[in-house]
C-alpha cells in the first residue's frame, strides 16, 4: 500500500516519535504498537480515532508507545476506521520507502516425528508435540518437533513449559488456521485480558481470546464470530475452567 504526501510524513514522524520506545519490549508488543501508529494515521489522525472509537489520548498514546495492548476488538474497529482488511491485522507489517508492507507472516515447519540425528539441533529446540490429543486426559502419543533457534527466541517461554498441539477448525480464524502448530505455554493460566488460552472441555480443546470485566467475569471470544459465540464465564465458574495454557503463537507471534 503507498502512502505519499502528507500522509506519508505523518506516518514518518509518528515513527521518529513513537518507535524508540519500543526499544527493549518482545517483538508481539512492538509488532502491535507498529500497526496502531499505521492505523491511527491512516484512519485520519489522533483526534479521529480518540472521538470515533471513545478512547482518550494516554490510552492511544500508550498503544502508540507499545505500554500496552490493545484489545482484540479495538485493533478490528480501528482496522475498519482506516479502511484496511481485517485480515491484514494477522500479517506481518513494516514501512519502507513510502510503503506499507503486509507480509503474510513465515511459519518455520514443524515436523512431527521422532527426534531425528538429521536435525541441526544446534540451531534447533526439541520440544514435545502430540499429534493425537485425548481431550480431558493426559496427552497421549508423544512426538516430538524441532523449532528453529530463531524463531523460538521471540517466544520467550521455557521449553519444558512449551507443548505443540495442532489446531484444528475455524472457530479463531483468521488468527489460527486449522491445521497449524499452536504453541502452548502451559505454566501460564492467568487468563490475562486479551490473551489466548487453550481449554480442555472435556470433548475439545478449543482456543479463545479472554475479555475481562470489572465484576471479575469473562468472556471467551472466538475471533470468526460469523460461526460461532462468545461464552461469559461468571467469576464464580472461573474455577471450573480447565486451562491448559496460553497460546503465544501459531501463525504468527501473539
Amino acid at each position: 500500500m503507498p502512502v505519499n504526501g502528507e500522509l506519508r510524513h505523518r506516518i514518518e514522524r509518528a515513527l521518529a516519535r513513537f518507535s524508540p520506545s519500543w526499544e527493549g519490549r518482545d517483538a508481539a508488543r512492538r509488532a502491535v504498537a507498529l500497526k496502531m501508529l499505521i492505523l491511527c494515521e491512516l484512519a485520519g489522525g489522533r483526534l479521529r480515532v480518540v472521538d470515533a472509537l471513545g478512547l482518550n489520548d494516554n490510552t492511544l498514546d500508550n498503544y502508540r508507545h507499545g505500554k500496552t495492548e490493545p484489545r482484540h476488538s479495538t485493533l478490528n474497529m480501528m482496522a475498519e476506521l482506516a479502511e484496511v482488511p481485517i485480515e491484514y491485522l494477522g500479517n506481518d507489517w513494516s514501512v519502507e520507502d513510502g510503503v506499507i508492507h503486509f507480509s503474510p507472516p513465515e511459519i518455520p515447519p514443524a515436523g512431527f516425528s521422532e527426534p531425528s540425528p538429521v536435525w541441526d539441533l544446534a540451531d534447533r529446540m526439541v520440544i514435545p508435540a502430540y499429534e493425537d490429543v485425548v481431550p480431558g486426559q493426559s496427552c497421549l502419543d508423544t512426538t516430538w518437533t524441532a523449532i528453529p533457534g530463531g524463531f523460538w527466541a521471540m517466544l520467550s517461554v521455557d521449553p519444558e513449559n512449551m507443548r505443540v498441539v495442532s489446531a484444528s477448525g475455524d472457530s479463531m480464524s483468521p488468527t489460527i488456521v486449522g491445521g497449524t502448530p499452536i504453541f502452548v505455554d502451559i505454566s501460564d493460566r492467568k487468563l490475562e485480558d486479551g490473551g489466548v488460552y487453550l481449554f480442555d472441555t472435556g470433548a475439545e480443546l478449543i482456543a479463545r481470546r479472554v475479555q475481562r470485566f470489572a465484576d471479575g467475569s469473562i468472556e471467551l471470544l472466538p475471533d470468526n464470530l460469523e460461526r460461532y459465540r462468545s461464552q461469559h464465564v461468571l467469576k464464580d465458574g472461573l474455577a471450573e475452567l480447565k486451562v491448559v495454557g496460553r497460546v503465544c503463537a501459531a501463525s504468527r507471534i501473539l
